[in-house]
């Protein structure tokens, strides 16, 4: 496996020079930022290809699980947390990280974390080749399904999406942005995330013609885009409301072609 390129996020800058000094003892990193708050983790990790991210939890603004929460699925690098607090360490694993790191932490310890980081990558690759996949007949499909819709066809305006004995009935209109989280869809509207068990292939369904796949596992509303920025490989970054930057890969951006035109 190449060389893992590691992002670094702590509101401390001496902690930020002890994790890379322990890091220069571990083979085969590079590190690639080293950031100050969340909002700038969130920028470096739309121009920049992180593999994995040592990312403290309280911090100025953002928190690590902030950045966590606002940063698509597609592009989330592996997680390990590395904070002063042994309080949030069940919410780190509920947020899929791969380890929790106690400040202050030895050498070995960070070398453990990294093993780890790279099973988990490994096992990621092979799925993830499977899921391209999946998705590439998906995108094929759900285009042909709009061009063979009726104009007179009506959809529900609303999104039902069950929490438990309630039901929030979510607009369309309001959703932002979606994202997969395996067997769920994470539905970001009105500065609300709702958690739907759906793939995306059946939420498609669902939706009016403004939500189209920008990514593998990412759907966004395009009356909802701002602003649009063309960054190399042929991709691009759509700028929502509420600082919400998301990344448009190369195989979807035809389907934000209009907007930049």
């Amino acid at each position: 496996m190449n060389d893992l390129c590691v992002l670094l996020v702590d509101d401390e800058p001496l902690a930020l020079d002890y994790m890379s000094e322990l890091l220069s003892t571990v083979e085969g990193i590079e590190i690639v930022g080293r950031c100050r708050s969340g909002r700038e983790a969130l920028a470096v990790l739309q121009t920049e290809s992180v593999d994995l991210m040592f990312l403290d939890i309280q911090m100025p603004g953002l928190s690590g699980f902030d950045v966590v929460k606002r940063v698509q699925s597609d592009i989330t690098p592996v997680v390990v947390f590395a904070t002063a607090f042994d309080e949030f360490a069940v919410k780190a694993f509920e947020a899929n990280a791969v380890d929790y790191l106690l400040k202050p932490f030895e050498a070995s310890r960070v070398k453990e974390a990294v093993d780890r980081a790279r099973s988990r990558l490994i096992s990621a690759a092979v799925q993830s080749g499977k899921d391209a996949a999946v998705a590439a007949v998906a995108g094929l499909e759900g285009r042909d399904r709009r061009l063979n819709q009726s104009v007179s066809s009506e959809r529900p305006a609303r999104l039902p999406i069950k929490d438990g004995p309630h039901t929030h009935l979510v607009e369309l209109k309001d959703i932002d942005w979606i994202d997969a989280a395996g067997d769920y869809m994470c539905v970001h509207a009105s500065n609300e995330t709702y958690i739907l068990r759906s793939t995306m292939k059946e939420l498609e369904k669902k939706l009016s013609e403004e939500f189209v796949r920008i990514h593998r596992s990412t759907i966004v509303n395009l009356n909802k885009v701002r602003s649009v920025d063309a960054i190399p490989k042929g991709e691009c970054l759509l700028h929502l409301d509420d600082e919400v930057t998301l990344k448009v890969s190369r195989n979807y951006r035809s389907a934000v072609q209009n907007l930049m035109s």
